[in-house]
Protein backbone atom coordinates (compact mmCIF):
# COMPACT_ATOMS: atom_id res chain seq x y z
CA UNK A 1 0.00 0.00 0.00
CA UNK A 2 2.91 2.48 0.84
CA UNK A 3 4.59 1.05 -2.52
CA UNK A 4 1.30 2.63 -4.50
CA UNK A 5 1.51 6.10 -2.29
CA UNK A 6 4.95 6.62 -2.98
CA UNK A 7 4.76 5.74 -6.80
CA UNK A 8 1.76 7.86 -6.73
CA UNK A 9 3.25 10.76 -5.26
CA UNK A 10 6.57 10.39 -7.68
CA UNK A 11 4.48 10.19 -10.83
CA UNK A 12 2.77 13.52 -9.85
CA UNK A 13 5.58 15.18 -9.14
CA UNK A 14 6.71 14.48 -12.52
CA UNK A 15 3.66 15.50 -14.23
CA UNK A 16 4.20 18.68 -12.56
CA UNK A 17 8.01 18.79 -13.65
CA UNK A 18 6.77 17.93 -17.42
CA UNK A 19 4.32 20.54 -17.81
CA UNK A 20 6.47 23.21 -16.05
CA UNK A 21 8.80 22.07 -18.97
CA UNK A 22 6.12 22.68 -21.71
CA UNK A 23 5.24 25.87 -20.47
CA UNK A 24 9.34 26.66 -20.58
CA UNK A 25 9.28 25.18 -24.25
CA UNK A 26 6.02 27.12 -25.57
CA UNK A 27 7.41 30.46 -23.35
CA UNK A 28 11.28 30.16 -25.37
CA UNK A 29 9.32 29.38 -28.58
CA UNK A 30 7.02 32.81 -28.27
CA UNK A 31 10.38 34.44 -27.90
CA UNK A 32 12.08 32.84 -30.79
CA UNK A 33 9.44 33.10 -33.28
CA UNK A 34 7.70 36.41 -31.90
CA UNK A 35 7.17 37.96 -35.42
CA UNK A 36 5.61 34.99 -36.20
CA UNK A 37 3.13 34.72 -33.85
CA UNK A 38 2.79 38.13 -33.83
CA UNK A 39 1.40 38.27 -37.35
CA UNK A 40 -0.81 35.04 -37.15
CA UNK A 41 -2.55 37.46 -34.02
CA UNK A 42 -3.21 40.19 -36.54
CA UNK A 43 -4.47 37.53 -38.61
CA UNK A 44 -6.65 36.27 -36.05
CA UNK A 45 -8.10 40.23 -35.31
CA UNK A 46 -8.63 41.01 -38.71
CA UNK A 47 -10.57 37.63 -39.02
CA UNK A 48 -12.52 38.07 -35.88
CA UNK A 49 -13.32 42.13 -36.53
CA UNK A 50 -14.83 40.54 -40.42
CA UNK A 51 -16.95 38.33 -38.81
CA UNK A 52 -17.99 40.73 -36.09
CA UNK A 53 -18.79 43.35 -39.06
CA UNK A 54 -20.88 40.67 -41.19
CA UNK A 55 -22.83 39.08 -38.62
CA UNK A 56 -23.78 42.96 -37.39
CA UNK A 57 -24.79 43.80 -40.63
CA UNK A 58 -27.14 40.58 -40.50
CA UNK A 59 -28.85 41.16 -37.58
CA UNK A 60 -29.45 44.80 -38.27
CA UNK A 61 -31.45 43.67 -41.98
CA UNK A 62 -33.25 40.49 -39.97
CA UNK A 63 -34.59 43.29 -37.06
CA UNK A 64 -35.33 45.91 -39.87
CA UNK A 65 -37.42 43.27 -41.88
CA UNK A 66 -39.01 41.70 -38.97
CA UNK A 67 -39.59 45.22 -37.07
CA UNK A 68 -43.29 45.86 -37.33
CA UNK A 69 -43.90 49.05 -39.37
CA UNK A 70 -47.64 48.87 -38.83
CA UNK A 71 -49.74 47.51 -35.89
CA UNK A 72 -53.48 48.36 -36.15
CA UNK A 73 -55.55 46.97 -33.60
CA UNK A 74 -59.71 47.52 -33.48
CA UNK A 75 -62.54 47.74 -30.57
CA UNK A 76 -63.31 43.83 -30.71
CA UNK A 77 -59.87 42.88 -30.74
CA UNK A 78 -58.77 42.00 -33.92
CA UNK A 79 -55.02 43.23 -35.11
CA UNK A 80 -52.61 43.28 -37.50
CA UNK A 81 -49.20 43.52 -37.80
CA UNK A 82 -47.40 44.25 -40.59
CA UNK A 83 -43.47 44.03 -40.80
CA UNK A 84 -41.26 44.25 -44.21
CA UNK A 85 -41.19 40.54 -44.10
CA UNK A 86 -43.99 39.20 -41.96
CA UNK A 87 -47.52 39.95 -42.17
CA UNK A 88 -49.26 38.82 -38.93
CA UNK A 89 -53.39 39.08 -38.78
CA UNK A 90 -56.19 37.86 -37.14
CA UNK A 91 -59.62 38.70 -38.06
CA UNK A 92 -63.09 37.50 -36.14
CA UNK A 93 -65.01 35.40 -37.78
CA UNK A 94 -68.17 36.85 -39.44
CA UNK A 95 -71.75 35.43 -39.07
CA UNK A 96 -74.24 34.81 -41.73
CA UNK A 97 -77.28 36.64 -40.69
CA UNK A 98 -80.41 34.75 -42.43
CA UNK A 99 -82.23 37.50 -44.95
CA UNK A 100 -85.14 39.35 -43.64
CA UNK A 101 -83.49 40.84 -40.76
CA UNK A 102 -84.32 37.77 -38.18
CA UNK A 103 -82.38 37.58 -35.03
CA UNK A 104 -81.74 34.03 -34.97
CA UNK A 105 -78.95 33.14 -36.88
CA UNK A 106 -76.32 29.85 -37.07
CA UNK A 107 -73.45 29.68 -35.42
CA UNK A 108 -71.35 27.25 -36.69
CA UNK A 109 -70.36 24.01 -34.70
CA UNK A 110 -73.05 24.66 -32.35
CA UNK A 111 -75.98 21.95 -33.19
CA UNK A 112 -79.10 22.72 -32.30
CA UNK A 113 -79.74 20.21 -29.29
CA UNK A 114 -76.21 21.78 -28.37
CA UNK A 115 -78.06 25.42 -27.39
CA UNK A 116 -79.70 26.39 -24.35
CA UNK A 117 -83.03 28.00 -24.61
CA UNK A 118 -83.18 31.54 -22.50
CA UNK A 119 -85.87 33.27 -22.19
CA UNK A 120 -85.67 37.45 -22.60
CA UNK A 121 -86.65 39.80 -20.10
CA UNK A 122 -87.26 43.42 -19.95
CA UNK A 123 -85.69 45.03 -17.06
CA UNK A 124 -88.13 47.01 -15.21
CA UNK A 125 -87.03 51.14 -15.19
Amino acid sequence: MKIAKIIGSVASVGASIVGFGSKALDFADHIIHRKEYAELEAQRKRRNRIIGITLGIVGGIVAVLLFPYKLVVEKNGDFEIRTLLLRIYRKSDEYDLPEGGSEEFDIEGAEDDEVIECELVEAED
